[in-house]
């Protein structure tokens, strides 16, 4: 008796135990990692780009070539961190090409990739933000300088109000950067859930 006759028979009897449609709830799963294929493809140039793009801030904020040592050290820092995690984004996208949704098992794989891909997304981030505040703490430093005052300078008030601004901002990029990626790989992530939880029922 193959699979259909069963669940047939098991659908005739009066009982409130269905038997998913297994075939049919993988073919649905390859639509959310399409989608996070197409997701992928978008954010991967766009990350390179962005990182191309910051190696050239002194000159955009025209810092003395003082401080291109300090800001070189940090950028060389962010490259290295960059560079492994779009290794790791890479080799990810390579597994969603290789997935057929011809069993279950790769399914799980997929979907715990899909997870650990999020949590090293959101880490990456984080791992950016020294960067950016050594950035504005040398933007900061060389628009007072201009102004001929200096970080002695500021009253006690606003160095106060400036650690706040610096914790909102932290703060608020730190929100950004969870909400993002929930935004583009939450839904998906939460699709496969629901296909795999109805399988396991």
């Amino acid at each position: 008796m193959n699979f259909d006759q069963l669940k047939e028979q098991w659908n005739k009897e009066d009982s409130d135990v269905h038997i998913p449609d297994t075939i049919e709830q993988l073919k649905e799963s390859k639509h959310p990692i399409e989608k996070i294929q197409k997701s992928m493809k978008k954010e991967f140039p766009a990350q390179v780009l962005s990182i191309i793009l910051i190696g050239f801030f002194p000159m955009l904020f025209q810092f003395p070539s003082s401080q291109y040592t300090i800001y070189y050290i940090s950028y060389a820092l962010l490259v290295v961190v960059s560079c492994y995690y779009l290794f790791g984004f890479y080799q990810f996208y390579k597994q969603t090409e290789l997935y057929t949704g011809n069993t279950r098992n790769s399914l799980w794989k997929i979907y715990h990739e899909l997870k650990l891909n999020m949590e090293r997304y959101q880490s990456f981030g984080f791992l950016l933000l020294p960067h950016f505040l050594i950035t504005l703490g040398l933007v900061a430093y060389n628009l007072l300088e201009k102004k001929g005052e200096s970080l002695a300078d500021i009253s006690h008030k606003h160095q106060i109000s400036l650690i706040l601004l610096v914790l909102i901002g932290v703060l608020s990029v730190v929100a950004s950067i969870i909400l993002w990626t929930k935004y583009f790989y939450g839904p998906s992530a939460k699709q496969l859930e629901k296909i795999l939880n109805e399988m396991e029922e």
